[in-house]
């Protein structure tokens, strides 16, 4: 049964992913809550379009598959009868959603959400699935519902279908009679799925996620993709908190971001904008930050730069933020009896950050120092690091500083402050002057660093995407890989190598603080220039789904090799 479930699922999801109201917002998009965190949509017959445009069908993508892969026909037959006899409308859009449970703030449900073009067909689609209950088939006045498992339903109406997977998260709690730890029995969620469902397919559109504008808006941009953010989901999580700060649902809630993803020729692009909520937007525009500084990342001692991070931003904002939130003084108090103010340290840093990874790949054999269980694991990613946070205001950077060496992490040798042993131990290289602090992943890297010797070599195009930006980020994908794959194991060779030679690299950025929002863009290139994204892919994502399966079917086999009676209930649940 849960192996049908995930059956289901996956299928749902890869073949949306290759297959193919006034406010723009997708008429189904009533049925999602406006208090949903994540909502991610997407675009199957914008897909297709895009592979018929380079001359794919989606049975070209499948036969490819199975050429490389011995899967079984029957299993063939099911996915040909899911895409073509479930009933499911794959015209229309595809939607993912997350909410917390209002009820109970350990619950998180998440849900799938399509359309029906014949709730007929669907029915009998569903009803010649190996169900291991039949009569688990019911109707209540809104839709009929199917339960897959303990925390898992399937719903539907003659329109839209949901699939709703209610996790309920056991927090263990201590027991103070009894003197033990005890961990609360597992709930039966039915009755609570039915409830969500119920006010789900019943409720108004003005209670749902279609009714805010900037959730309808982002579709009039045409994507393949959508994804749309909301910090009211945040808003739970902060009510629990033992100290509750004035006028902070005012600051958090009601920020949305909204993206848009499009398979354009030679990359993928994703943009998306943060529109922020009034007394946030006063905030962020009365500290407006400054652009990346590049000159940090001018020298690095090395040819085989991974990825390069880098932000710039106003320190005074933290004031800012704790001034609106009336909370400067009891935090100053709080802060004084480690002998420094919150202006102090927040006033050590310029507001520049810099981070530079290189040489990523499999390291050499670990110092085995224990004949334990933990000495199988002899290899760890090894690699270059650089961090480099220029210091402030002079007094308050020497003030936090001495404060960090009296504590034990750093000791002060002349005017410069050196990893002590608290930071040595969790393997922390680092030196600080008044220029700011430098934490290596090693000495000699450190010291290679500062010698200014080496000039980075740092993709020109990159550099240029940087100028003018609040943050950026930058990944060399290919180079990147290339340092994994000749270690690769658990059969993902043939995906890694493909993906070497399929991305090039990934630049992103977002712009300061404008217009009651901040705009933001992701890009992942492509090594061939010439030919849309998607059709590039299309190779990539067949070999993952080959080596996936594949790597599955080793694991069932030796599952059963070890368990023919299948796995005791005590080993599955630990």
């Amino acid at each position: 049964m849960k192996r049908g479930i995930h059956y289901f699922m996956l299928i749902t999801i890869s073949s949306s992913f290759l297959i193919s109201c006034s406010n723009n917002a997708p008429k189904e998009t009533k049925l999602i809550p406006k208090e949903a965190m994540i909502v991610v949509s997407i675009d199957p017959n914008a897909f297709k379009e895009k592979l018929q445009n380079g001359g794919i069908s989606i049975d070209s993508i499948l036969s490819k598959g199975y050429q490389k892969d011995s899967t079984k026909p029957e299993d063939q037959q099911k996915v040909a009868d899911f895409r073509n006899a479930s009933g499911i409308n794959w015209e229309e859009k595809i939607h993912f959603f997350t909410y917390s449970q209002k009820e109970n703030k350990n619950a998180n449900i998440l849900n799938l959400l399509f359309s029906i073009s014949d709730s007929a067909v669907f029915n009998q689609y569903l009803n010649k699935l190996n169900w291991k209950d039949k009569k688990a088939f019911s109707k209540e006045d809104d839709y009929q519902y199917l339960p897959l498992s303990d925390n898992n339903i399937l719903a539907w109406n003659k329109e839209h279908a949901m699939v709703m997977i209610y996790e309920d998260k056991v927090v263990p709690y201590y027991d103070t009679v009894n003197m033990r730890f005890v961990i609360p029995e597992k709930k039966d969620n039915k009755k609570t799925m039915l409830t969500e469902l119920s006010r789900l397919f019943s409720q108004k559109e003005s209670a749902s996620i279609a009714s805010v504008k900037e959730f309808g808006k982002m579709f009039k941009t045409k994507a393949e993709g959508y994804v749309f953010a909301s910090s009211g989901g945040s808003l739970a999580a902060l009510s629990g908190m033992p100290l509750q700060l004035p006028k902070i649902e005012e600051l958090v809630n009601n920020n949305y971001t909204s993206a848009t993803v499009a398979f354009e020729e030679g990359k993928i692009i994703a943009k998306s904008v943060t529109h922020t909520n009034p007394l946030l937007s006063s905030i962020l525009k009365k500290y407006a930050g400054p652009t990346v500084n590049t000159d940090l990342i001018k020298t690095f001692p090395s040819q085989n730069i991974n990825a390069i991070v880098m932000a710039s931003f106003n320190p005074a904002i933290f004031g800012g933020v704790l001034k609106e939130l009336e909370v400067e003084g009891f935090v100053n108090e709080f802060l004084k009896k480690s002998g420094v103010s919150a202006a102090e340290l927040y006033g050590a840093i310029k507001g520049d950050i810099a981070v530079v990874v290189s040489d990523l790949g499999v390291g050499m054999t670990e110092p085995q120092t224990r004949k334990d269980e933990l000495s199988l694991v002899v290899k760890k990613p090894m690699g270059k690091l650089i961090i480099n946070i220029p210091a402030g205001k002079p007094e308050s950077f020497k003030k936090v500083m001495d404060k960090i060496t009296a504590r034990g992490f750093a000791v002060k040798k002349g005017n410069e402050y050196k990893s002590g042993d608290l930071f040595g131990q969790m393997g922390i290289y680092m030196v600080a002057n008044e220029q700011g602090i430098i934490i290596a992943s090693d000495s000699v890297t450190y010291a290679q660093y500062k010698s200014n010797n080496s000039k980075a070599t740092t993709n020109n195009e990159a550099l240029n995407y940087f100028k003018g930006k609040s943050t950026v980020i930058y990944i060399d994908v290919a180079n990147t890989l290339n340092g994994f794959i000749k270690d690769a194991s658990g059969g993902y060779y043939n995906s890694l190598t493909t993906a070497k030679s399929t991305i090039k690299d990934i630049m992103g950025s977002s712009e300061n603080f404008s217009d009651n929002s901040i705009s933001s863009v992701l890009e992942i290139n492509m090594q061939n220039q010439k030919q849309n994204s998607l059709v590039t892919l299309v190779s990539l994502f067949t070999n993952i789904a080959v080596d996936t399966r594949a790597v599955a079917r080793r694991e069932k086999e030796m599952e059963e090799k070890l368990f023919p009676s299948g796995i005791p209930t005590v080993i599955r649940a630990n």
